[in-house]
């Protein structure tokens, strides 16, 4: 970035997990700060300085001590965009830097200011989200850094190295658009996942092939179709006695029509518990012909024994299992 600065090029910097940091804790007794309504810790943002719920928007300040040890000093830990661009702003004191998160683009606009902005030239850094990843064509910018590719690479989710490699082959994407060319540096502890060294190499169909390879077993999407059942109420006792519930009448189902060729793994907790104040576990339907389990979920939908004061909600085909 400094070489790029000084040749008068652009550069781009990506972190996909907004506000300063990703969690408040307390060094003396460990306490960290969560969301009273969800079981996500909550991130704290310096400007304006709140913690944030980024699931159901809690807010509240940040703490002068800590509320189980009354410690004065707290620590906050984790790396978010607006730490991000502190840091830049403090190491090139010079530059002209932006940063393009859900934070700085709520206002009516604000998001083509942004662009038009570095579109002209008079942003030397974009710092950003996602939502710089793609479909963006800056002549300028020769350099694009990704810090902490990890970020999204471990979460429970069968899709999770699916979308780190399609974030960083977009973002790699945005450098080099012009005579230029460009260059892309990724941060990673892991830089053997099968994930960063395809998108380093721009090699789609080969994290293709290992990516379904993997999918065989367990098999997931595409080797089978699937739906998520999601059982959610505000009593965690009720959530839970409803999906145990749920699990047998699907199993007993799934028994009785063996030609569906359903599977049926759980009921677990949601890998986020707890969203807006309402417990949730999931149930998952797996089978080999998508046509089958299409009907066994219509029949599903209409049939399941779910209790008053819980919601069921079934996901065709989810795009995340969080």
């Amino acid at each position: 970035m400094a070489g790029a600065l000084e040749r008068g090029e652009q550069a781009m910097v990506l972190l996909n997990r907004r506000g300063f940091s990703t969690f408040v804790q307390c060094p003396s007794c460990g306490e960290v700060w969560t969301c009273p309504a969800c079981s996500i810790t909550l991130t704290f943002h310096r400007v304006p300085p709140v913690l944030r719920c980024h699931h159901c928007d809690h807010r509240e300040p940040p703490p002068a001590s800590c509320r189980q040890c009354a410690s004065a000093t707290q620590r906050f830990r984790g790396v978010g965009t607006q730490q991000v661009e502190e840091f830049l702003s403090r190491r090139f004191p010079r530059a002209r830097i932006a940063r393009m998160d859900v934070d700085t683009t709520g206002a009516k606009w604000s998001h083509h200011r942004i662009l038009d902005a570095v579109g002209r030239g008079e942003v030397d850094l974009l710092v950003g989200t996602q939502m710089i990843a793609k479909g963006l064509d800056f002549p300028g910018v020769t350099v694009v850094g990704v810090v902490d590719a990890d970020v999204a690479l471990n979460l429970p989710d069968f899709r999770a190295g699916e979308r780190t490699f399609d974030l960083l082959t977009q973002v790699a994407g945005r450098a080099g658009r012009g005579p230029l060319g460009g260059r892309v540096i990724i941060q990673t502890r892991q830089a053997r996942h099968p994930a960063l060294t395809h998108a380093a190499r721009h090699d789609v169909h080969g994290f293709a092939r290992a990516e379904l390879a993997e999918r065989r077993e367990p098999p997931y999407p595409p080797h089978v179709a699937l739906a998520n059942l999601v059982v959610s109420g505000p009593g965690e006792q009720a959530v839970a006695d409803a999906a145990v519930k749920l699990g047998e009448w699907l199993r007993a189902l799934a028994e009785a029509r063996p030609e569906a060729g359903a599977a049926v793994l759980g009921p677990a907790p949601c890998p986020i518990e707890r969203i807006r104040r309402r417990w949730r576990w999931h149930v998952l339907l797996k089978a080999r012909d998508a046509a089958r389990l299409t009907r066994l979920v219509r029949y599903v939908s209409a049939r399941a024994p779910v209790p008053g004061g819980v919601r069921l909600v079934v996901d065709r085909d989810p795009v995340s299992l969080l």
